[in-house]
């Protein structure tokens, strides 16, 4: 199959995800197109163009209490001056704006509200994702082709589809920075070749727009520069250095244009600064940056926790692949310059489990090193059937994470423990107990033997719980909410000896589900040797619970082999504000 057509089928899979599979546009809450960090992105236009209020955002919890883009106001927050000041750059927001006015011009005449997140304003968003998406794959096709055969870039373009998570940020979550900005590294590349070519005036600027673009969408890409900067250098020795300043030198009004773009562009996001914040620079980030002395490689890469090797499996043939180019002398020092960098950026960052989906942007580059390494491959019948074998275990892999993700409800990386992760991989459907995976690595399966109650208390004769008059089913009940973020401690008559496991059963009411898992209430179990803890177990039981649901739920944990003279049980809000209702406590100790 030619790469022309593997970009068509490509896209056609795609599109097809995007508008009958998951479409985001007609979804709501965070799920919506503008939700969660998309929302943040788009801010900045219907503040400018729909309420006139950049500053105050008086409007904001309006917005907010409608369409729940986000469970509270983490778009922005209030600066020194004491008016608010956007967390997210404003470059993906001047990408969005055509799109944007679209929707605004449309919206009331198709009897939509013209508030910036109604329905016609979600779906401008995800077209214009979906555009950028095909102009992204056309352009690294033919990016590819200036360098390998036909069949490695077809290759190449059905690997970046189907098998990597560039398809989730293309087909799914695509408003998201890291589809647009594939696009934008596609295009730098192409428009970097063009340039040593024939040097122009035409493609030095669109250089310049591009790395504007892209440091203004997010300022870490500012290294997007490396690409031109050093396309075409075949070692950083002193010699090659100089040869390329003095190049440079004889183009300079050239670069001194593509130079001015670029900071013109990048001018936008300061005057912002200076007109919101009162200051020419903001870190919006506020108290989330990065540890240069101590990057989270390995958690980053490998973790169960959104790992990016664990998850797109593929790049790992791009390893021998930085050889593979090196040896060809194929621009390597742009290349592998630029993939340390960035590498070294991502893993830097301290909120590392955000995931694999910060190097999708940069697999234009990346995927350099992996066509290298199948253009070997493909050259030995044994290799190339291994390849392909390879590829379909992967496309497997990514396509059922990708549907655990969204439709499945069976997989949440950003959450993933090990346990979990190998009850589950593979599966296509889940058994809800798995779910406290996420939080303990034991859980019961098997039939139990010696079973004792040893404990029970169903609240009828605690006279602060029945005065509070919460009740489920009539029945009193305690309570955990924003003003009562602790239970009392309920000590519990087990001792050494009294069994290989404990259960602990309650009923619960969620009132309304905590979504947030850091703000999700927890049931501890806690053993103790006088002062010293021997063991903590907990789970979050809104895992398994949905809007007022009322259910019995259990929790197991292990009876440690150490000694210990106290068992106390406890439930606790973890600084949630959202109300649960809890009755019917039962302990019960068993054999395997």
């Amino acid at each position: 199959m030619t790469s022309k057509k593997t970009v068509f089928i490509g896209f056609a899979l795609i599109f097809l995800t995007s508008f009958f599979y998951y479409p985001k546009w007609n979804k709501t809450g965070t799920e919506a197109t503008i939700g969660w960090d998309v929302s943040g992105y788009y801010w900045y236009l219907p503040s400018i163009f729909i309420y006139k209020d950049i500053k105050e955002q008086k409007f904001a919890p309006a917005i907010l209490d409608k369409y729940h883009p986000t469970p509270d106001m983490q778009q922005f927050f209030k600066n020194r001056n004491g008016y608010y000041v956007m967390k997210y750059s404003i470059g993906q927001a001047i990408q969005y704006l055509p799109f944007f006015a679209v929707a605004h011009l449309l919206a009331a005449p198709l009897g939509f509200e013209a508030d910036g997140f109604s329905r016609p304003y979600q779906f401008a968003l995800q077209f214009g994702s979906l555009l950028m998406c095909f102009i992204g794959l056309w352009y690294m096709r033919k990016v590819l082709l200036e360098y390998f055969s036909d069949h490695v870039a077809a290759l190449v373009i059905a690997i970046l589809v189907f098998v990597t998570n560039y398809f989730n940020y293309a087909a799914i979550d695509n408003a998201m920075t890291h589809n647009w900005l594939f696009t934008w590294y596609a295009l730098l590349i192409y428009c970097t070749i063009q340039f040593y070519k024939q040097p122009s005036t035409k493609y030095s600027l669109m250089i310049g727009g591009i790395v504007g673009i892209c440091a203004l969408t997010r300022p870490t890409d500012i290294i997007a520069m490396i690409i031109p900067v050093c396309w075409g250098m075949q070692s950083l020795s002193i010699s090659a250095i100089g040869d390329r300043l003095k190049y440079f030198w004889s183009i300079k009004s050239t670069l001194i244009l593509a130079a001015a773009v670029t900071i013109c562009i990048g001018m936008i996001q300061l005057c912002y600064f200076k007109y919101a914040g009162d200051e020419w620079f903001v870190y919006s980030y506020q108290d989330q940056s990065f540890s240069w002395l101590h990057p989270h490689f390995f958690d980053y890469m490998f973790s169960f926790r959104t790992g990016w090797m664990l998850y797109t499996p593929i790049f790992i043939l791009a390893v021998p692949g930085v050889y593979f180019i090196y040896q060809k002398k194929l621009n390597w020092v742009a290349l592998l310059l630029f993939a340390v960098v960035n590498t070294y950026i991502v893993v830097a960052w301290d909120i590392w489990w955000y995931g694999g989906r910060a190097m999708v942007q940069s697999y234009p580059i990346l995927v350099f090193f992996l066509a290298a390494t199948i253009e070997r491959l493909i050259a030995s019948s044994y290799a190339k059937y291994a390849l392909y074998g390879f590829m379909a275990l992967c496309t497997y892999y990514n396509i059922w994470w990708t549907h655990g993700v969204h439709r499945g409800a069976y997989f949440d990386a950003y959450d993933m423990t090990k346990a979990y992760y190998y009850k589950q991989v593979g599966r296509w459907s889940v058994v809800p107990e798995r779910y406290k995976l996420y939080d303990t690595d034991e859980l019961f399966d098997g039939k139990r033997q010696n079973v004792k109650k040893v404990y029970e208390n169903n609240f009828d004769n605690d006279s602060l719980v029945v005065a509070s008059g919460k009740r489920i089913n009539n029945s009193p009940a305690t309570f955990l909410n924003a003003s009562k973020q602790f239970s009392d401690n309920y000590d519990l008559p087990i001792k050494n000896g009294d069994g290989q496991w404990l259960r602990v059963t309650n009923t619960f009411q969620c009132i309304q589900k905590e979504w947030n898992f850091w703000l999700m209430p927890q049931v501890v179990v806690k053993f103790s040797n006088h002062d010293t803890v021997v063991k903590q177990n907990m789970y979050r039981p809104h895992r398994l619970l949905v809007d007022g649901q009322i259910a019995d739920l259990y929790f197991d944990v292990k009876i440690p082999d150490q000694p210990f003279n106290k068992v106390q049980l406890l439930f606790w809000n973890a600084d949630g504000q959202k109300e649960t209702l809890i009755d019917n406590i039962r302990i019960e100790t068993f054999d395997e």
